[in-house]
């Protein structure tokens, strides 16, 4: 099983990149248009084996009695539901959900295990990894789709989903900052996270918090989209 120490999630980054740690650390290359193979608005998918950006995953289900997911990709919900197959979603979405970095720290590039363990600390199965640009791709609040907590955006959930993009370098950030808030609230107050700004805000417990306002650790429920209908095992950097 692999094992290593990562550093506290709270220190500056200066004390992550001590020289006393004994394991390499390879710092990330620029990022050049050579090493991108796939740009819209919202993502940029950099080439699966380069040690660059920040790989994120997402889960999926293997049907069974069928072939591999990690052999014949992911699909869009929406294409999906064109091609006839029933997936247990009322929704059909256009895009394919990854799930944004839990943690704002040093990337150690040394292996892909060191990697995807710098950004979430795991790596577990049924999981698609791929590598994206964090300063030309998109990130968003997806406990805004919650509509059981929220049933007052119903059919307004595209518009205001809006307001929480930010680039994953500015949500990396943010998490980063954060962290320190969530290590000194006290035992009276409670901290809960605009899902526009991603912020972590403190108050009393005794406050009843608007709609905009989620309980749930934003670094856990933030998502990246991606709109290619069929994602093929060329974009992985790892299919678990």
């Amino acid at each position: 099983m692999f094992k290593f120490n990562f550093p506290d999630d709270c220190k500056k980054k200066s004390a992550r990149t001590s020289k006393s740690r004994k394991h390499k650390i390879m710092k990330e290359k620029p990022i050049k248009e050579s090493d991108i193979m796939y740009q819209d608005e919202l993502v940029c998918i950099l080439k699966p084996h380069i040690k660059k950006g920040i790989v994120v995953w997402s889960n999926y289900t293997q049907p069974p009695n069928t072939t591999s997911l990690c052999i014949e990709g992911l699909k869009t919900g929406k294409l999906l539901h064109e091609e006839g197959v029933e997936f247990g979603r009322v929704i059909h979405h256009p895009f394919i959900f990854f799930r944004a970095p839990y943690y704002s720290r040093q990337v150690y590039y040394s292996t892909l295990e060191t990697e995807i363990m710098s950004s979430y600390g795991m790596i577990g199965e049924n999981k698609v990894f791929i590598r994206v640009d964090p300063t030309r791709t998109s990130v968003f609040s997806s406990e805004i789709r919650d509509l059981h907590k929220r049933p007052m955006w119903y059919g307004k959930i595209d518009t205001i989903i809006q307001n929480s993009k930010k680039t994953l370098s500015d949500y990396l950030d943010i998490i980063r900052k954060n962290c320190f808030i969530e290590k000194n609230v006290d035992t009276h107050h409670k901290i809960c996270y605009n899902l526009f700004s991603s912020e972590a805000v403190v108050f009393p417990k005794s406050v009843r918090t608007r709609e905009m306002f989620d309980d749930y650790p934003i670094n856990r429920c933030s998502e990246i989209l991606v709109s290619i209908p069929h994602l093929t095992p060329n974009y992985f950097v790892l299919c678990t």
